[in-house]
Formats: C-alpha cells, structure tokens, sequence
C-alpha cells in the first residue's frame, strides 16, 4: 500500500506495475491451491494427509528437526503441526529423540518406514 506522498507521485507506469504484480498473486496462489487439491487427492487414497507428506519430506532432508524447525519449514500452526507429528508417531513414520547436546530439546527423526512411505508417496505425486 502506498503512502499518501507516493500516490501524489505515482505514475500511470506505477499502477500498470501494480495491477501486473496483483495479477502475478492471484495466479501464485490460485496454482498454488490447485496443487494442493491435485496432491491431496493423490495422498488421499494412501491414508495420508498433504500436511502429513509434507512433515515427512521435510524430515526427509534433514537430521532431524526440533518442532520449532518444524513448524517453520512446513508453516503449519503448533496445534496442527503437533496432531499430525502425533499421528505420523502412531503410524512408526517418526520417533523423537532428546537432543545430544540440550537435553530440552526434542528433535523429530524419519523412521525407516518413514523414508518407504515417503518415497513410495513422492513417487505417486510425481505421478500425477
């Protein structure tokens, strides 16, 4: 938004690059939710969640992840983010571990089973 200085001095040009970049937006997040519909109807039929995926191909980058790392990568909420660790927990996915060096600190691990599952997933979305 522009301050009332910076609409006295706005070009026609000004409004063009603003009409362009809304329009670019618009675009990014109407893809963006027909990507999302896309994998979760892929993801559906296999007992996963999009948000449930995407925890899983985040861990799958790293050496684990304390729920802060988490919830940032994947820009999920703390409650939701903490349900769908728990679910991924009962289905052997995860498992969480003490951190080595702060012991109040929990990280998040990928299971073995964690990495056929993701996989398997992964490939069914480049799939689709």
């Amino acid at each position: 938004m522009r301050t009332a200085s910076e609409t006295a001095t706005a070009t026609p040009h000004d409004d063009v690059d603003d009409a362009m970049a809304v329009a670019m937006l618009r675009e990014s997040v109407l893809a963006a939710r027909r990507a999302a519909r896309n994998a979760a109807e892929v993801l559906g039929p296999e007992g996963y969640t999009l948000d449930e995926w995407l925890v899983l191909d985040v861990l799958g980058d790293g050496d684990g992840l304390t729920m802060s790392q988490l919830r940032e990568a994947v820009l999920a909420d703390k409650a939701t983010l903490g349900r769908r660790v728990d679910d991924l927990l009962t289905k052997a996915l995860v498992y969480r571990e003490v951190d080595s060096f702060d012991r109040r600190v929990i990280r998040v691990f990928l299971s073995s089973r964690g990495r056929d599952v993701l996989s398997r997933l992964t490939a069914r979305l480049a799939q689709s």
